[in-house]
């Protein structure tokens, strides 16, 4: 068994156990192809729920750089393929690293507002959702996560259907078109999201 493997099962183990864990649409994550799934982040426990919802793939992650600041848990990141990435101002390098997990079958993970999001509601998505799923030849899967993050209450994983760019692939965007992209994604994460909180 693998370390992303093993990893992988502790966070199952640790959402089923401390909460009432349900994922719905886990079939609308594709055995292959590029793949960017997109995800609203309120909690730090985000990122454990939405890797246990995802069994067929393996998921590449983009963090804050700070995180690698700490050398245990930079070691422990790179070992989850998580992608360290300068949020205010992505190098080139970043991107290409971005880009070579696509290519080579990860799926790709990104929180659209770059950030979590603690106040009521949401924020506003930036460009790199779109960017990378673009560039990449990626279909997006809007993903939302439902929940007071409280012991033992429920958290609901929503997976909706895949969304094309594909129309856009060969197009000349603006930030501010990757920008408007990457927000509509998030407004399907938001509709899913108020849906399944009732």
């Amino acid at each position: 068994m693998s370390f992303y493997k093993f990893v992988i099962g502790v966070f199952e183990g640790f959402s089923r156990i401390f909460f009432k864990y349900r994922v719905i649409g886990a079939e609308n994550i594709p055995d292959d192809g590029n793949i960017v799934i997109a995800c609203n982040h309120k909690s730090n426990l985000d990122p454990i729920f939405l890797a246990a919802s995802i069994k067929n793939r393996e998921v590449a992650a983009v963090a804050k750089k700070e995180l690698f600041n700490i050398k245990i848990l930079g070691y422990i990141l790179k070992k989850l393929n998580v992608i360290p990435i300068n949020r205010e101002k992505p190098d080139v390098s970043t991107i290409k690293n971005i880009l070579k997990s696509i290519k080579d079958g990860y799926v790709l993970g990104i929180f659209p507002e770059g950030t979590r999001v603690k106040d009521p509601g949401f924020g506003k998505a930036k460009a790199g959702l779109a960017l990378f799923a673009i560039k990449g030849k990626a279909n997006v899967i809007p993903i939302s996560i439902i929940s007071d993050y409280k012991l033992f209450n429920r958290v609901t994983i929503y997976i909706d259907k895949p969304i094309s760019f594909e129309e856009y692939y060969k197009q000349k965007l603006t930030n501010e078109d990757y920008e408007r992209l990457s927000q509509n994604v998030l407004e399907v994460i938001k509709e899913n999201y108020y849906k399944y909180s009732k």
